[in-house]
């Protein structure tokens, strides 16, 4: 043999080891089709069989729940998972969330009140930052005046100061408010003379010059719609990378309740990256109005993402004014000075009574589940009233419509929501992370009955815990403690004590209850027998563990449908998504 027929066979098998080793650094685990776990806590929320010594996967599908010598002679073959004194329980639920903008306000410049304490701090990383964004906009998330207390607005001369070459949006953390610079009003092609959008507004000051904010999801979208979309298969690599965030935090199952983010068409966008073996969650999707064609069904039963309803907001965020209210903000430097409501702002509807009714009805029909942000009372009691008469003129059962984040909610609301078949879902974060301040906003009586689960559960209605993500991190065990001690950070005393939960009603917020509202309940929520096998690891039971010890407790491994799911960054998808985005970068 010549020698360089030796190098080239060494080389070759070189390139043989290496690539079987990638292979398998890449590839994902799995699972026989048949597995017993033991040895651990097992929460199953089913109460014929609370807490089983074993449970038996088959194909996917829970099959037996008991001791473990019986489930060992009703499947001999199966392989036997040891739990080693860690806890399973269903997969967790999060019935409201946004993941295609989660994903991409990630790369963005964050500015959030997590990171920066001071409007000095937040001004810096603008400055730092902004000249090394290689987009063609530069992007900024978390813009937050209520958790950072000496937070003022930028004017628009100041945001065209940190950004004179390109455009700038700075989307505030609830994302019901951004601030842009004059390049990028001009690629929007807002004026001084465009008329507010729908659910939006582009604010003036009293001369009728534009002042760089922009309010509320119709003029926020506007902004989004004249960027520049990113190389092709950006956005699929953004989101994959993001969705296997879900996974290691416990969750198998989300509701997006309304796909938003730069993407031209965000529904197809989430089906090409769920609707594949390995997916790291599942979803089901509420569309946005926009988002559906005049003669669009709901397709629950189809494989995959349905699209099983339409997401509406009645009201804005509480935080930036925007939360409609019956009785007025308080008057004091934070709702004055740094939001700049005026005395007796009570905020206001973002779409009509005709408007919404009309709609509301017309989905209604179809056969969508409706799902509308509510805040403020005011903006509750149009989706009941609205309602109330569709529901009068075209009856249906088990409609489950639903009321999102709930803020101010009132006991006489919960009654009639649940009279009417609604459902409620609440953003309970809003008490860890802007307790304190909510006295500033609403007043001490308002506050105390703030994010009202409690009251819901006791007017007899289903309720679920969300994140809302990207407005707070995905911590399904934060929310955990809060719905627990409803203690707010930096605080020692609870804001309405009387509506903490116990264990069993938290967990069921977080999965046979959230379940239900996405009409999955048959299937998901709960490990008993003959529902798919959508399971959660922890390294210790969320019953039994104490209060102050649970945030520390560890996502060990999620399974959807009896199989192991990778949420590595490293794996094949992930590595064929981002040679694609390379190639359409560089050619």
């Amino acid at each position: 043999m010549k020698p360089w027929h030796r190098k080239l066979m060494g080389l070759g098998s070189v390139m043989l080891v290496l690539g079987f080793t990638v292979h398998l650094w890449l590839s994902s685990p799995t699972a026989p089709n048949a597995t017993i776990f033991y040895g651990g806590d097992i929460i199953t929320m089913d109460p014929n069989v609370p807490t089983p010594a074993a449970l038996l996967v088959e194909n996917g599908k829970i099959t037996g729940a008991g001791p473990l010598d019986h489930l060992r002679g009703q499947a001999p073959d199966a392989a036997l998972h040891d739990l080693k004194g860690a806890a399973l329980m269903p997969g967790l639920i999060e019935p409201h969330t946004h993941p295609i903008a989660a994903a991409q306000f990630a790369t963005t410049v964050d500015v959030s009140g997590f990171t920066h304490s001071s409007r000095k701090d937040v001004i810096e990383t603008l400055r730092r930052e902004i000249p090394n964004t290689r987009t063609p906009w530069a992007l900024a998330f978390g813009w937050d005046p209520v958790m950072v207390d000496d937070l003022e607005p930028p004017t628009l001369a100041e945001l065209d100061a940190l950004s004179p070459d390109k455009p700038l949006l700075i989307l505030t953390r609830m994302m019901h408010d951004a601030y842009a610079n004059s390049l990028a009003l001009a690629a929007a092609k807002i004026t001084d003379g465009s008329p507010n959008p729908p659910a939006g507004e582009f604010v003036k000051d009293a001369a009728g010059k534009l002042t760089g904010t922009i309010r509320e999801v119709g003029a926020i979208n506007h902004l989004f719609s004249a960027m520049p979309r990113p190389p092709t298969g950006t956005n699929d690599f953004l989101l994959n990378l993001f969705l296997a965030e879900y996974a290691r935090a416990g969750y198998t199952t989300i509701g997006v309740l309304g796909p938003v983010g730069n993407d031209a068409d965000p529904i197809a966008l989430l089906r090409r990256r769920l609707n594949t073996g390995g997916a790291p969650v599942q979803a089901l999707v509420y569309a946005l109005p926009n988002q559906l064609s005049a003669n669009t069904a709901p397709s629950p039963d189809t494989a995959g993402t349905p699209t099983i309803g339409v997401k509406f907001w009645m009201d804005g965020s509480p935080y930036a004014g925007g939360a409609a209210v019956r009785e007025p903000y308080e008057v004091n430097t934070l709702t004055t000075d740094r939001l700049h409501l005026k005395p007796g702002h009570t905020g206001a509807l973002m779409i009509s009574d005709a408007d919404y009714a009309a709609q509301f009805s017309d989905y209604h029909k179809r056969g969508f589940q409706i799902a509308t942000h509510v805040q403020g009372e005011v903006a509750v009691d149009r989706v009941l009233d609205v309602a109330e008469q569709v529901l009068f003129d075209h009856p249906r059962a088990d409609h489950r419509h639903r009321l999102e984040h709930n803020a101010l909610i009132t006991e006489a609301q919960l009654k009639r929501a649940h009279d009417l078949g609604f459902t409620t879902s609440f953003f309970i974060d809003h008490i860890r992370f802007y307790g304190d301040k909510l006295p500033k906003l609403f007043g001490e009586a308002r506050t105390e009955r703030y994010m009202p689960i409690g009251s819901a559960l006791s007017a007899g209605l289903v309720v679920s815990v969300h994140g809302d993500h990207p407005a707070t991190p995905i911590g399904p065990l934060r929310s955990l403690v809060t719905l627990l001690e409803r203690i707010p950070n930096g605080q020692d005393e609870p804001i309405g004590r009387g509506q903490t939960l116990n264990r069993m009603d938290a967990l069921r917020a977080m999965t046979i209850h959230p379940a239900w509202q996405l009409g999955i309940e048959n299937t998901r929520g709960s490990l008993s027998v003959g529902k798919q096998a959508d399971l959660v690891i922890l390294s210790a039971s969320p019953l039994t563990e104490h209060t102050h010890k649970l945030e520390d407790i560890q996502v060990l491994a999620t399974w959807i449908a009896g199989q192991p799911i990778d949420h590595r960054t490293t794996t094949y998808a992930n590595a064929k998504l981002l040679m694609t985005v390379i190639k359409n970068y560089l050619f």
